[in-house]
Formats: C-alpha cells, sequence, structure tokens
C-alpha cells in the first residue's frame, strides 16, 4: 500500500510540471510581447542603478574609473556640507509631514458635508492648484519671498514692515522660508485619497457612532482616523522618501544657499557630479540614499500598521 502510494505520488510530479510547461507554451505569446518592456527596463532602470552601485567604490570623473574601494563612504562621513544637508533635510522631511495634518483635516470636512454637490465643488477647487506645474509654483514662490514680494507686502501693509528681509537671501530664515512654500497646503491630490478612504466606512459604523451620541472629535479620533490610516501610511512612505531624495525645489528657489543653508544631500549630489565631476562621490551619496530609502521603506511596512491592516 505504501508503494502505491509512493508511485501515485511520484507519477503526480511530471505531470504537474508538464501542465506548468504547456500552460506557459499557450501563453507564449504574452510571454514574448513582455520582453520588449523587461529590455528596456533592464537597459534604462537596473542597469545605471547597478552602474551607480559599482562606480560608488571608484574614482571616476565620467571617463576611466579607479577603483578606490571605501573611500568615497568614509568621506561622507567627513564631509561637513554633506552633515549640513541631513540636517537640513530631516528638518524638511518633519515639515513635510506635520503638513500632511491640513489635507486630512480638510478631507474630513469634504466627507462630512451633507450636500453631495458642495462636495463635488470643493473637491475641484481644492484639486485645481494641482494642474499648476510644480516648477512655476516654485517660481512663483521665489517672487512672494522677494524682498518686494507678496509676503513683504502684506507685513507692511500690516504696519510690520520691520519683519521684512530677503527671506530666500537669509542664513537663519531661508530654510523656514522653504518650509513655509505652498501655505496653506491644501494638498488636492492628498485631499482625494483621504477622501476616498473616509467614503469607504460603512455607513452602520456612522450611523451606529450617531446612536451612541459620539461628537465630532471622538467620531474622528476613534473611527475616521483608525480607518484612514491606510492612507496615512501610504503618504508618510511617499512624503519620506520624496523628501529623502527631494533637490529640484532648493536647486530653484536657493541653489542650496545662501553658503549651504538650504542644502540637501540629493542637490549636494547633483553638484557632485554636474560641477565638481566627482561621479564616483555622486554615485555613493546616491547608493547611499537608497539603502537609506529601502530600509525606511521596509521598516515602515513591517512595523507600522493600521486598523485594518491588524483586523484583516
Amino acid at each position: 500500500m505504501a508503494l502505491s502510494v509512493a508511485e501515485g505520488q511520484a507519477g503526480t510530479t511530471p505531470r504537474t510540471k508538464r501542465g506548468l510547461l504547456w500552460r506557459m507554451g499557450r501563453a507564449k505569446y504574452l510571454y514574448l510581447m513582455l520582453v520588449p518592456s523587461m529590455l528596456f527596463v533592464l537597459a534604462f532602470s537596473y542597469y545605471p542603478a547597478l552602474s551607480a552601485i559599482y562606480h560608488s567604490f571608484t574614482i571616476w570623473s565620467g571617463k576611466e574609473a579607479r577603483w578606490y574601494g571605501l573611500g568615497n563612504y568614509r568621506f561622507m562621513l567627513r564631509d561637513p556640507y554633506l552633515n549640513q544637508s541631513w540636517v537640513n533635510m530631516i528638518k524638511l522631511t518633519l515639515a513635510s509631514i506635520l503638513k500632511m495634518v491640513v489635507p486630512l483635516i480638510n478631507a474630513v470636512f469634504i466627507y462630512r458635508l451633507t450636500s453631495d454637490r458642495w462636495q463635488y465643488r470643493y473637491r475641484v477647487l481644492f484639486l485645481l492648484p494641482a494642474i499648476i506645474p510644480g516648477v512655476v509654483g516654485s517660481l512663483l514662490w521665489v517672487n512672494f519671498f522677494g524682498l518686494n514680494g507678496l509676503i513683504n507686502e502684506l507685513l507692511r501693509a500690516v504696519g510690520l514692515g520691520s519683519l521684512a528681509r530677503p527671506w530666500l537671501g537669509s542664513f537663519d530664515f531661508a530654510l523656514y522660508a522653504l518650509m513655509f512654500m505652498g501655505f496653506p497646503w491644501p494638498g488636492g491630490t492628498t485631499i482625494l485619497f483621504y477622501l476616498a478612504g473616509l467614503m469607504n466606512i460603512p455607513g452602520e459604523l456612522i450611523d451606529a457612532a450617531k446612536i451612541d451620541g459620539v461628537n465630532g472629535w471622538q467620531r474622528f479620533w476613534h473611527l475616521e482616523l483608525p480607518l484612514v490610516m491606510g492612507q496615512v501610511k501610504l503618504f508618510l512612505v511617499l512624503t519620506v522618501i520624496g523628501n529623502i531624495q527631494s533637490f529640484a525645489g532648493p536647486l530653484i528657489m536657493t541653489r542650496g544657499g545662501p553658503g549651504f543653508a538650504t542644502m540637501v544631500p540629493g542637490l549636494h549630489m547633483f553638484y557632485a557630479a554636474t560641477q565638481r565631476q566627482q561621479m564616483g562621490y555622486a554615485s555613493a551619496i546616491g547608493t547611499f540614499l537608497f539603502l537609506l530609502i529601502f530600509g525606511l521603506t521596509y521598516l515602515n511596512l513591517k512595523y507600522v500598521r493600521s486598523t485594518v491592516d491588524i483586523t484583516s
């Protein structure tokens, strides 16, 4: 009996393998159509990334690379300008995380409107600024922060002209000016994602909360916020990744200045590659940024769990 069972199990394995190969053969055209896309991904995504990792261990100016071992990484630890850029990046990241609260509050207000028509109108009004290209928005804020810009004119209009200054040219205020950019931080796209999560809350839960007599704050804190933590978690990850990678905003608005007051690692890497031709050192900074983003994302996905994740 045992021998027959073993023979039956042994006989099923080849049929299973043949079945898999047979199914792959039937879908061979689908596999073939994926090949061009995969070749482009390998050529323009994976190869540059792997090349950067290799060249991070070399002295490379774009021509012949010379092996340098961990020299670039040791220099990263001693680079005072890079160390200052890490501090600036952390401050900007914390400010961006705090800004996530504003779209969430706006989404809750829109969600609680009783009129579907006004819900739609507010969604459109909050989303309209998102059509302005990011570069154009940054240039507008450069003008707002100018000596005769909108912010200083408002200060003069209310009798606080003594506080007017070239905000982006100040060592003490340039970084805080970048944090203030985008005020009042409506985040139209973010509002839509939060609003989608709120609209997916079962109506029975809302009705039960009303019957229990919970007030608006209790409803938000104990019901709505836990059920949109999936969206909050997503935007937390994207915000941290975006700030670690960011360099376009400081490049357009301050070029990292005055001095290194608004320098961030991404911009420091950009200057190392384009101005100083230190391609190997720039590759080392890029590799470290990749490892940092990967590690933070892994920790977030593994340990920061929402109520929906826990109950599902």
